[in-house]
């Protein structure tokens, strides 16, 4: 019986799934390219925060392991495990918090964000091993970071102990993707100011590094090696240039049910939607749960063989219905796009965020991690 026990727990059981993220590999190394050509020099450091903005953090870190980058950025100590325990071999940066004893339990090649002094005083007091730290400078941002007058004082306590080893700097900014945006230039300034004095402390310092992507709008005045892209990496362009870059990630499902509904009947809870004319409704397997807005009731659309088919009543926790009427023929188990990669889609993730107010990159990391990803 415990042999039992032990085999089923480690059988595999292969299964269709309903709902799938489809994540396009040369959508993202496109954009990466498209990145890293800003300005000559300067490398591109994705960031894989948040499941890599929902479209799967192992999927995405393993495309990136191996290509031109200096580093993936995660944002906990629990991201960067995941990622070593999946072969992932490229330098990590954990650029959320990271509790001290977290950063001595020996995985390889991770550095850490150190976000004020106090931080980097208990670091630098209990560092029994060599620990690779990037060091954040406030320039304007006002939520992590080394005030610029906090420089020298940072500077001392780093060299107290020849364990810490400041392998980066960084910053992040707060209004660049402003057009004009005096707050972002004041920013350019104070950053600029900065990496002077740091590379004549710390000339070993590797990495300068600047984010989001928004910062790519001031790329060519900004002192940097450097720059942090999650979002535009993604596909959606948050800077103030014309870039060519692409969303990667489509999210679909299938028709589960098909029914006729007569003028004058109710669908959905709260009966929200009333024919005026029969109609022929669609069941999707897909609600809030798996990442579609509940704003979406009654104005998104799902797209069934390239038409687009109005949501009506309101979205379930793990269904929606769909008026499919356009469509002839239609049957159960039909594939539904419910989010669509093309930009001009009436259900691409910026037109998603124009009917509901919510961010697209917002949207991104609605989808919950359970769903399968499936590299195209």
């Amino acid at each position: 019986m415990k042999r039992l026990i032990r085999a089923l727990r480690k059988r595999h059981f292969a299964y269709e799934t309903l709902v799938e993220v489809r994540i396009s590999r040369a959508d993202l190394l496109h954009n990466l390219a498209v990145l890293g050509s800003i300005k000559p020099g300067v490398s591109v450091a994705p960031v894989l925060k948040s499941n890599a903005y929902g479209h799967g953090l192992i999927e995405v870190g393993k495309i990136f392991d191996g290509q031109s980058v200096p580093f993936l950025c995660v944002d906990s100590y629990f991201e960067a495990m995941i990622l070593r325990n999946e072969g992932v071999r490229v330098p990590l940066l954990v650029i959320g918090y990271t509790p001290p004893k977290n950063m001595h339990t020996g995985l390889h090649d991770v550095a850490f964000g150190v976000f004020s002094l106090p931080e980097l005083r208990r670091l630098v007091k209990h560092a029994t091993s060599r620990t690779a730290i990037h060091l954040e400078i406030d320039t304007g941002m006002r939520r992590h970071g080394i005030m610029p007058d906090e420089l020298a004082e940072a500077m001392d306590v780093i060299e107290s102990n020849p364990r810490i080893h400041l392998e980066g700097m960084f910053t992040h900014f707060a209004d660049a993707d402003t057009p004009g945006s005096e707050h972002a230039r004041s920013q350019v300034r104070v950053w600029n100011s900065v990496v002077p004095q740091v590379r004549e402390l710390f000339p070993g310092v590797k990495h300068y590094h600047c984010g989001g992507t928004a910062a790519a709008s001031y790329m060519d005045e900004l002192d940097m090696t450097t720059l942090r892209s999650g979002i535009g990496l993604y596909g959606f362009n948050t800077s103030t240039l014309a870039l060519d870059i692409r969303p990667a990630l489509e999210l679909s499902s299938r028709i589960t049910a098909l029914r006729t509904l007569k003028a004058g009947e109710s669908i959905g809870y709260n009966v929200t939607f009333t024919a005026t004319h029969d109609m022929r409704i669609a069941t999707v397997a897909v609600g809030y749960y798996e990442g579609v807005e509940r704003a979406l009731s009654n104005k998104g659309v799902f797209i069934v063989r390239d038409v687009p088919c109005p949501i009506v009543g309101k979205v379930s926790m793990n269904m929606t219905m769909i008026d499919v009427s356009s469509v002839p023929d239609v049957a159960i188990d039909e594939s539904v796009t419910v989010i669509s990669k093309d930009p001009a889609a009436p259900n691409s993730l910026n037109a998603i965020a124009e009917l509901t107010g919510v961010l697209p990159y917002e949207l991104r990391v609605h989808i919950p991690p359970h769903l399968r990803r499936t590299i195209v």
